[in-house]
């Protein structure tokens, strides 16, 4: 049974950090070393400060992110609210020419443990970055960005229109952060609202689309605590923040998660390329004359298309320098169920795995959704090639998370992600 509860979040004062839409960003596993000196550059209130201590300009950066955030509190920068609340969310953005709205909310869920089919994971995760995450709970006793989790609503639409006709009213914030997503903001506190949807989703199947490797630290974090001492039962640790978005909320979009192949020894790189000769059907892509590589790239994913039926398909970029192929597999391994069938399992296991081992594949394999990105690690010699893979069809994501499978890490790429900032979630006694 799903446990969705208001919260008493942390929120900026506008009146002490000046334009939140500065100080708001992505979620820490999505930023790179230039994002990050960016947002630093863009406010010295910018949350990045918190939230992606791993890569933080001190020697003891959980410690040092703690302390701003005591800093921050302190001096009003950071602000309590006074009553619990839930907060819907509505983000504008642009997506391959098109304006796309995606309403949800945001709310404080009961940690389960995944043997409750209560919340579904979905892909695999990386064990580095899960302690990166907890360590940040532990010294910060916070969480600064939300999951992205998915639900099916009823029939009638019960969540969905409650969460348009909130919206419809004056929003208790508005951020407009450079190259993210507009995001409006209505903090609910109505008992009678919260219970509609309590009621609505008690016995919904939660899907984490985006956020394993911070979920699976709040499950660690809370397990450490119980270890040294007895936790209550509505104690703010059992909870995770999560932006809840329902299926069929037409501003819910799915792209590609990138492979790009690095720090690969000329013997390995070999193998990758002998491997995908000997499976895969290769047919060079042309792109469209003037674009940068970024732009390229972004074209070369739409000319990918979406999967129909079992083929599998993955786009090659710098198999030789500057050349887009496509790969189709030749006779795909027979897959039992969806999880064997989807692109990601094929390239994992049936390209990769037969001349990498798993150790050794997450240092050399990295995945990336930014085409940016992609483009500047090949043209700078820092990566050698890219697979350019297709978004994983909702059906299938579906037929592989309520078996209790999982993708490869980083499978699935949810757009947009939840902004980090925009309501915090700080640890107590009680939510």
């Amino acid at each position: 049974m799903a446990e969705i509860q208001p919260f008493r979040a942390v929120r900026y004062n506008p009146e002490v950090a000046g334009d939140v839409s500065l100080n708001v960003c992505p979620p820490f596993d999505v930023i790179t070393p230039q994002l990050q000196q960016e947002l630093y550059a863009r406010s010295r209130y910018n949350i990045v400060r918190l939230e992606l201590a791993r890569r933080g300009l001190t020697q003891d950066p959980y410690d040092s992110a703690a302390e701003t955030a005591q800093v921050w509190t302190d001096s009003g920068v950071l602000k309590h609210e006074e009553t619990p609340s839930i907060y819907v969310t509505e983000e504008k953005f642009e997506y391959q020419g098109q304006t796309h709205l995606r309403r949800g909310f945001v709310a404080a869920v009961r940690l389960e443990d995944y043997d409750q089919n209560v919340i579904l994971p979905h892909e695999g995760t990386r064990s580095e970055w899960v302690a990166d995450r907890v360590k940040l709970m532990g010294a910060a006793q916070s969480n600064y960005s939300p999951l992205l989790s998915i639900f099916r609503d009823d029939l009638r639409s019960s969540v969905g229109n409650l969460v348009r006709a909130i919206a419809g009213g004056e929003p208790t914030a508005v951020f407009n952060p450079p190259d993210m997503p507009q995001l409006r903001l209505w903090r609910v506190s109505d008992p009678g609202t919260i219970g509609v949807l309590q009621a609505s989703l008690k016995d919904a199947e939660i899907f984490i689309a985006d956020g394993h490797h911070r979920y699976e630290a709040a499950l660690r974090y809370r397990g450490s605590v119980r270890a040294e001492r007895e936790v209550e039962h509505d104690e703010s640790i059992n909870f995770r923040i999560m932006l809840m978005v329902a299926f069929d909320e037409p501003g819910l979009i799915t792209r590609g998660y990138h492979r790009l192949v690095e720090s690969t020894t000329d013997e390995e790189f070999s193998a990758i390329i002998e491997s995908l000769e000997n499976t895969c059907d290769l047919e060079e892509w042309t792109p469209s004359a003037g674009l940068s590589a970024k732009d390229q790239i972004e074209e070369f994913s739409v000319a990918l298309g979406e999967r129909q039926s079992t083929e599998v398909i993955f786009g090659l970029y710098a198999k030789e320098p500057g050349k887009f192929h496509i790969a189709s597999m030749k006779s795909p391994a027979p897959a039992e169920n969806a999880l064997e069938n989807s692109e990601y399992s094929q390239l994992h296991s049936h390209i990769l795995r037969p001349v990498i081992t798993e150790e050794r594949e997450e240092l050399v394999i990295s995945p990336h959704h930014d085409a940016e990105l992609i483009a500047r690690q090949i043209e700078s010699g820092e990566a050698r090639m890219a697979f350019i893979m297709r978004p994983v069809p909702l059906d299938e994501f579906v037929a592989i998370v309520t078996r209790g499978w999982r993708l490869p890490a980083k499978a699935t790429n949810f757009f947009p992600k939840p902004p980090a900032g925009a309501v915090i979630q700080q640890f107590g006694e009680i939510l």
